[in-house]
C-alpha cells in the first residue's frame, strides 16, 4: 500500500461526521463538571445541589449516567459508590433502593430528577458511562432525552456508545471523549491508549465533536478533525483561569471544575 493510500485511509479513520447539526445553543458555553460542586464535600459532585447551583449561576452542566441493576438511570461517575458515598456498592449490580446516600444525606440522583430540575434552562453534556451493558445504558439515556425539551449533547469514552448513538439517534449531537495524556500503563494497554489519543475510533461513531483533555498536547488527529473536517472541540477539565484563557483559543466550549471562571 502506497503512502498516498495510507494517508487517505488515515483521514477516513479519523474523520468526524460530515453532517454539522445546529449546535449554537451548546457552543461558547462554560459547563460545570459534574455540577457546581466545591470539591470539599460541602457540595457533592453529581448531586442535585451541585446541579441547582450550576443552573443558578447560568452554567451548563456536564454529568454522568449509568444503569442500576433494576434499570434505573442514575447520575454518578464511578462504577462504585465507595469514593463518594463511603460504602462500596457496584451500581450496575445494585438496585436503586439499595444504593447508599450521598454524604449530604440526599439520594444519588435519578436522571429524570436532573432533567426536571434543569428543565431546559441551561445546556447539558451527558456522558454515557460504559459500566455494565453500554448499549442498554445508551438506549435508556436516549429514551429520556428524546422527550426532553432543552439543549443537550451526549458523549462517551467508549466508541461503541458513540456508534450506538450514531445508528439509533443520528440527529442527536454526539461526541467522542479522548485525552492526550502520556501513557502510564495503569488503566489500559498501549494500543488502546494510542487509538483513543489519536482518534482512531472515529470511523465507528463519526462524532460531531471531540471532547479532549486540554491539559495535554493536542494530537495531530485532533487538530485535523477541527481544521480539515470542521469538528468542534470541547475542553475538559479546566481547573484554573489561566488554562481556561488558553483553551478559549482552540476549543468551542469548556468544562470547568474547582474555581469560578470569568464569563
Amino acid at each position: 500500500m502506497g503512502i498516498a493510500a495510507l494517508v487517505i485511509l488515515y483521514f477516513y479513520i479519523i474523520a468526524p461526521s460530515h453532517r454539522h447539526p445546529d449546535a449554537d445553543k451548546l457552543l461558547g458555553k462554560l459547563y460545570a463538571h459534574r455540577g457546581l460542586h466545591d470539591g470539599n464535600r460541602q457540595v457533592i459532585e453529581n448531586s442535585m445541589k451541585a446541579f441547582s447551583l450550576a443552573v443558578d449561576g447560568g452554567y451548563g452542566i456536564e454529568l454522568d449516567v449509568q444503569l442500576t441493576r433494576d434499570n434505573q438511570l442514575v447520575v454518578h461517575h464511578d462504577a462504585s459508590t465507595a469514593r463518594i458515598c463511603g460504602a462500596d456498592r457496584i451500581i450496575t449490580q445494585t438496585d436503586y433502593a439499595d444504593l447508599p446516600s450521598l454524604p449530604d444525606g440526599s439520594p444519588i440522583p435519578l436522571f429524570t430528577d436532573l432533567l426536571a430540575l434543569v428543565a431546559g434552562r441551561v445546556p447539558l453534556v451527558v456522558e454515557i458511562k460504559s459500566h455494565g451493558d453500554h448499549d442498554k445504558t445508551a438506549a435508556a439515556a436516549l429514551a429520556h432525552l428524546r422527550v426532553y425539551q432543552g439543549p443537550f449533547c451526549v458523549e462517551s469514552f467508549h466508541p461503541q456508545i458513540v456508534r450506538y448513538v450514531r445508528l439509533y439517534a443520528p440527529d442527536v449531537i454526539r461526541g467522542q471523549l479522548a485525552s492526550g495524556k502520556p501513557y502510564t500503563g495503569k488503566a489500559k494497554s498501549y494500543i488502546s491508549h494510542f487509538t483513543h489519543k489519536h482518534l482512531l475510533h472515529n470511523f465507528r461513531g463519526r462524532p460531531h465533536f471531540i471532547a479532549y483533555d486540554c491539559k495535554h498536547r493536542a494530537s495531530p488527529s485532533l487538530l485535523l478533525a477541527k481544521s480539515l473536517f470542521g469538528a468542534f472541540l470541547v475542553a475538559w477539565t479546566i481547573k484554573d483561569q489561566p488554562l481556561l484563557d488558553k483553551a478559549r483559543r482552540r476549543y468551542a466550549s469548556w468544562i470547568f471544575e474547582g474555581f469560578t471562571p470569568k464569563q
